[in-house]
């Protein structure tokens, strides 16, 4: 058939091949190829789906050597020859497939499968959303801590995917059986991805001392919190070996704090407060940064929460009737967060894995002098971002949907 799209005819074809003869989703129907509008084609499935194409994503989208290098995984076409009123001249498909020619003379070659995984539909959005991160699971004191043996996570893929998509729904995992050797935890965090080092090193070890240049290397009590909220960029995921920890979800703290105090909500989603931390430990340091207690990614979903009563700054950026508001929706956050919270007592050889920007932690106060109470942990980072590329990839190596 033909049909006008602008000011030039546009054939529109169906050719020969396996298109539709074999039921499967991931090809294009030979039957189902309509244009709709004057930017975008409707390209219809096999499995009886379809969705709409934009012309101007299908150009810049095209998978030829010239505008695509396979290898690299990295588009070649630039936005600079980006054509918005790109338009075709003959759209065919073939054995399944979508092909294109368009009015500067270049063609396109898409697969069905290609096509079928970009689909702009709710569903394959939803999908999509999921492959990039998991749903959460919201908990509170009726939480009992997922548990993976060490070993199995270490040696076999399908543990490991265990691990990895308990601790992206739930933000906590106890790892059982592990060596009490230094490197284990190191081991585990390479197993992922890479450490990820601070101003404290690669990793560090906890203890009291004397004069020490962080409160974690006292015996004090700790309250809940994140750590390292005075970095641009906070390590996401925070492992740790050994002692008693207070633990709570601050998605769930949230999600209460949204329904029951929205105004308090408000105040903590839109008041920057200023973190701090200074000292000595590898060499002189001095950061400072500048953030809301909440924020909220492009979906306006929970992103982050930067809690830490210990690095947060007695400056702040705020008018002197805005400080008392601040702290009356801090402290009824906290209240949430510790009523909701959960006390667990790990024993050598366990490893405590937290999404260190949902859950808070803190620990019960200690004496130092008191060898019965000695508290010796192991700590280190790795980027979320690594726990999710590791989670994907063994995702497709063992062909596990997820959602």
């Amino acid at each position: 058939m033909s049909v006008s799209a602008g000011n030039e005819k546009v054939r529109v074809a169906g050719s020969g091949g396996g298109g539709g003869a074999h039921g499967e989703g991931n090809h294009v129907d030979r039957r189902g190829l309509e244009e709709v509008e004057e930017r975008m084609v409707k390209v219809r499935f096999c499995d009886d789906t379809s969705s709409r194409y934009p012309y101007v994503w299908l150009r810049e989208n095209c998978q030829c050597p010239s505008c695509f290098n396979s290898d690299a995984v990295a588009r070649l076409f630039l936005t600079d020859d980006l054509d918005l009123h790109v338009h075709p001249k003959d759209i065919q498909v073939c054995d399944g497939n979508l092909e294109v020619v368009w009015n500067d003379g270049h063609t396109s070659q898409y697969t069905g499968e290609w096509l079928y995984q970009r689909a702009f539909t709710p569903q394959a959005r939803e999908l999509q959303r999921s492959s990039y991160r998991l749903s959460r699971v919201l908990w509170g004191r009726e939480l009992e801590v997922p548990r993976i043996d060490y070993r199995s996570a270490m040696e076999k893929d399908e543990s490991m995917l265990e691990l990895l998509v308990l601790l992206e729904r739930y933000g906590v995992v106890i790892l059982t059986e592990a060596s009490t050797r230094i490197g284990a935890l190191i081991d585990m965090i390479e197993r992922i991805g890479f450490v990820k080092p601070t101003h404290y090193g690669r990793d560090y070890q906890l203890k009291a001392v004397v004069s020490p240049n962080n409160l974690a290397y006292t015996g004090s009590k700790l309250g809940l919190h994140s750590d390292l909220p005075y970095t641009q960029d906070p390590p996401g995921q925070h492992e740790g070996k050994g002692g008693d920890n207070t633990l709570s979800d601050g998605a769930k703290g949230v999600s209460i704090l949204k329904e029951r105090h929205p105004n308090h909500y408000q105040t903590l989603l839109h008041t920057p407060i200023y973190f701090q931390d200074k000292g000595f430990h590898t060499y002189h340091f001095h950061k400072i940064t500048k953030r809301t207690t909440i924020t909220l990614d492009e979906e306006g979903q929970l992103n982050q929460i930067y809690i830490s009563p210990q690095s947060r700054d007695s400056i702040m950026d705020l008018d002197p009737e805005q400080v008392y508001d601040f702290y009356v929706a801090l402290k009824v956050f906290n209240d949430i967060l510790n009523e909701h919270g959960i006390t667990i007592k790990t024993k050598p050889g366990e490893i405590i894995a937290l999404d260190n920007i949902r859950v808070l932690h803190g620990r019960k106060a200690f004496d130092p002098a008191n060898t019965n109470g000695f508290r010796h942990l192991h700590n280190a980072y790795i980027d979320c971002d690594d726990l999710r590329s590791k989670r994907r990839i063994l995702q497709s190596n063992l062909g596990v949907s997820l959602s």
